[in-house]
């Protein structure tokens, strides 16, 4: 096993295509990393997908303007297989020394968008070389992961038609887990999110004669505090739920009291009676806070994204292949987080299954989480990503 594998344990069982296709992957991966773009602005990173699907000889086509999707035929009937990797990165400024840190000043591929690509790029590879006996390959590339609805945009531009698929397998780094661990799991793993949007008026006055007005600060102060109870007391405590208020603006001066406070937040669950009990309780407790104390409140729950369903069969399939890999003491069953993933929007429309792949290692560095400015992950990962991926694929088109 090569030095560059050093991280990945002596039992794992990978296929030599995979070991041998690794310093390709790893390749890809750091120039991507070093040229990071925002959601639906990847057009760098979309000529170099389509580059490398080019050279592959697989045609290609842009589903949006920096959608790129490819389809494998093999000719003969069978299932069409979904395989999708999202390439966007972040506005955050990086502040790691290695060599392919990022070329665009304010940007970053702190989530590890640019890993997702460079495997699924590894799978083309190996479906080009005689992994399509049957029925097709379609391989996505989606921009605008994070919080542009790029899988959204996709599907409206007709990314699920011609061919349509019969179901669909995604994969995440993940930072939290070690290298040569997989977690997989069937139901719901990420939340659903809505936007929470928050107005506050009251009397504004002069602070020093606060009995003047009605003090919408003091009365948004009472709201956050009584928003925390709508989990911890109106859900089942073997549910789970998050409100959070993560932004408050609101005054001009020190002495003025405002007329107006906005608020935003996040709403996270994984079921829709969780999501209807909390968004019915965010308005009584909201609105009754601010009638209480003189003021009124204006609320919005804006939907982003439905939770992030595996499907059971799928799931297990995933499970299994893992397992062969790995050894089934590092496949964990427990997968379940409050992130959320547009990878649902597709999850929704076929079955499919979402897998985490274990990217962290203490002895080099990476120990951060995602979307931290310090955010990197171990590279011997990705040939565990690969192979899965490709098994994966082996599987679904062999149903």
């Amino acid at each position: 096993m090569s030095a560059v594998l050093e991280n990945i344990a002596p039992s794992t069982n990978l296929s030599r295509e995979a070991l041998e296709g690794h310093s390709a992957v790893v390749a890809d991966r750091r120039h991507l990393h070093s040229i990071p773009e925002i959601g639906l602005q990847e057009f760098k990173t979309a000529e170099f997908i389509e580059s490398k699907l080019g050279e592959l000889g697989i045609a290609h086509e842009r589903c949006t303007p920096t959608g790129v999707v490819a389809v494998l035929d093999s000719g003969q009937p069978g299932p069409t297989v979904m395989l999708r990797a999202d390439i966007d990165a972040l506005p955050i400024i990086e502040e790691n020394k290695h060599e392919y840190v990022s070329n665009h000043p304010g940007f970053m591929h702190a989530c590890g968008h640019d890993t997702h690509t460079a495997m699924q790029l590894g799978v083309a590879r190996r479906l080009v070389n005689g992994g399509v006996t049957k029925g097709r390959v379609k391989l996505v590339f989606q921009p605008g992961e994070e919080g542009h609805h790029g899988a959204e945009k996709m599907i409206a531009a007709g990314v699920m038609e011609n061919p349509k698929p019969d179901c669909a397998y995604g994969q995440h780094i993940w930072s939290r887990t070690p290298t040569g661990k997989v977690m997989i799991a069937p139901g719901p793993i990420m939340a659903g999110v809505d936007r929470l949007e928050i107005t506050v008026t009251g009397k504004g006055t002069h602070a020093a004669y606060p009995h003047g007005g009605w003090d919408p600060i003091y009365a948004s102060a009472q709201i956050i505090t009584a928003l925390q109870s709508i989990v911890s007391r109106n859900i089942d405590p073997q549910e789970s739920g998050v409100v959070t208020v993560s932004m408050i603006n609101a005054g001009t001066a020190h002495n003025i009291i405002p007329m107006e406070v906005k608020m935003t937040g996040t709403v996270r669950w994984f079921d829709e009676p969780t999501h209807e009990i909390i968004k019915r309780r965010i308005h009584e407790v909201t609105e009754g806070v601010a009638k209480a104390l003189g003021c009124e409140a204006a609320v919005q729950v804006v939907h982003e994204h439905f939770p992030t369903v595996n499907d059971a069969e799928i799931a297990e399939i995933v499970r299994q292949e893992a397992v062969e890999i790995v050894g089934a003491d590092n496949v964990i069953l427990r997968q379940q987080t409050m992130g959320a993933e547009d990878f649902s929007d597709f999850a929704r429309l076929v079955p499919a299954a979402f897998a985490f792949i274990g990217g962290q290692c203490e002895k080099k560095e990476c120990v951060f989480p995602h979307h931290h400015p310090r955010f990197n992950v171990d590279e011997d990962a990705f040939v565990i990503g690969s192979e899965l991926m490709w098994r994966v694929s082996q599987r679904l088109l062999a149903r």
